[in-house]
Parts: C-alpha cells; structure tokens; sequence
C-alpha cells in the first residue's frame, strides 16, 4: 500500500468531505476517490460509504483510520533516516533543557518515549536555570526558549513550538477577572523579570514588548530565576510573564490568566552544534521533529 493514500485517507477521515479533504491535499476529488478505491481494492474490504451529500467510515475504515497517522510517521521517519544514513540505535547524547521546558507535558513524555524506544543510547538530561549562548558548546542538543543567531557553521536550530503566554497573579489581584489580558493593561504594575539580562531571551523580551504597550508605564523587578519570581508573585510583590505550562510549578495561591498579544510567546527551539559528527544526536533531532504534531486539515 502506497503511503500516499494511506495519508489521503487519513485526510479524509479527519473530514469525511471530498471536497475538503481534495482541497487540502490538494487533489481533485475523482483522483481522491480512485486512490480510495485502490486502497479497498488491495485491502479486500471497503473503508467508506458513500451517499449523494455523506461520507461515513465502515468498521474496517474506522480501525484503518486510528492507525493511519501513527504508520504514515513512521514510515515518514525511516525513510528520512535511511536518506540520511542514520542507522546506528547506539552511542551517548547530551541533552540541555532549560527549566520552563522541562516542565512541559510534551517534552517528558518524548524522553520516555525515546529511552525506551533506543536502549542503547546513553542520554544524558540535565535541566539548566541560566542558558547562556556557550550551552550549544556543551551539549550535544539544546531545548531553549531563547533565540539564538550568528550560530557556528555546522550548528541546527529549529523552532519547534510557539507557546501562548499567561499572566501569573497573586490571589485577590484585580486582573484576575479578566479571561484574557493585553499587555496595555499592565500599565502601572510592577513586572518580575527572571534572568533580564539575557537579551535574547524571552522573559527580557516580553518585558519590552510590555514596556512598548504599557507606553512604559511599567515598574520592571529583575530577579535572578523563575522560582524566586514564583515566590515574589505569592507574597504579592508584583506579576509575571510565563509560558503556560508553568502551571506544573504555580502553588494554590497563584493564578494564570491569557495574555492576548499574539507577540506575547514563549518560543521552544532545538539546537545542535555538528549533529552530523554524532548520529545518536542526528537520530534524536529526526525522533523529535517528528513527535511534533500535524494537522493535515489546515
């Protein structure tokens, strides 16, 4: 079976329209159908019925469709590995993560994918407060919101998520009614800004992008990390910018409401210095741009 139409079909699946699913693979719609029609004629059972105005999956195309993503990746994957020349399961990778992204769902759960899957590669994971720019020197893979530029040649940067961000408040805070916040509305209060030296990191750059809105009517309180923020912001000491999946970290007695600037964001990157001269490295980067999520429909 051709992954290409497995992948149509999970398309189609996904919208149970022709007509949409043809404009998002951009396909005619009687191509789509022969490609359907192949797919059933090699499989020996049909996969969907089809009426004047519906489409509906049959028990077969139901079961076909729960596993068509997880088998497209997967072949995507190997294919890209062996173009690569990536074959070795074995060897020893350094990863560096800083704080807020080791506290994501996401990230945990595709380390423990990976060590599982590659028993043989030794990974070595340490979660970093500060990412100064010589972390790349010192890891074989860097997890980091910050934005780097003027890499080594040879280095890999992708960005590999964009994260909403929240406004952490202390208890009784007159903004916590709000279901949503624009950086204009913190005029007046005073702004806790871990590690607000690195500039191009980004709780010193929503910082600016708050002082802008706020018309600089803003009080800004470096602190050295996101914990002693954390803390500040219980004793009710000022407000923080954050990702939202700091929630991991946010005791009882603090809140998190949207920020709406679409500026406003914690960006995720991967870098790595030559990940061609490790192929544990190589093969750990292919894993995790892979895991990121797809829709098709969009």
């Amino acid at each position: 079976m051709k992954t290409e139409y497995l992948y149509e079909f999970s398309v189609l699946a996904r919208t149970l329209s022709f007509s949409r699913a043809s404009q998002a693979l951009f396909l005619s719609q009687s191509t789509l159908s022969k490609h359907v029609q192949h797919m059933e004629a090699e499989l020996g059972v049909q996969l969907l019925v089809r009426s004047t105005h519906s489409v509906s999956l049959t028990e077969a195309g139901r079961l076909l469709a729960s596993q068509a993503d997880q088998i497209v990746r997967q072949c995507s994957r190997a294919e890209r590995q062996l173009r690569k020349g990536i074959f070795s399961t074995e060897g020893r990778l350094s990863i560096g993560c800083s704080t807020e992204i080791s506290y994501a769902s996401h990230i945990r759960m595709f380390f423990s994918a990976f060590l599982r899957q590659y028993p043989g590669i030794d990974l070595r994971i340490e979660v970093l407060a500060r990412m100064p720019r010589d972390t790349l020197d010192r890891y074989d893979v860097v997890l980091s919101p910050c934005s780097y530029f003027d890499l080594p040649e040879g280095s890999r940067a992708e960005l590999v998520r964009r994260h909403e961000t929240y406004l952490v408040l202390p208890a009784g805070h007159p903004l916590m009614s709000h279901s949503t916040i624009g950086l204009h509305q913190l005029a007046g209060q005073t702004l806790l800004v871990p590690y607000a030296d690195e500039l191009f990191g980004p709780y010193a750059q929503n910082w600016q992008l708050a002082v802008r809105d706020c018309a600089r009517k803003l009080n800004a309180m470096p602190v050295p990390n996101l914990s002693t923020a954390l803390m500040l912001v219980s004793l009710g000491q000022g407000v923080l910018i954050a990702p939202r999946y700091v929630h991991s970290l946010v005791p009882s007695d603090i809140f998190l409401v949207a920020i709406s600037n679409p500026n406003c964001r914690f960006d995720e990157y991967l870098y790595a210095a030559r990940p061609a001269e490790n192929p544990a490295a190589e093969l750990f980067i292919e894993e995790f741009l892979h895991s990121i999520p797809m829709d098709p429909g969009k």
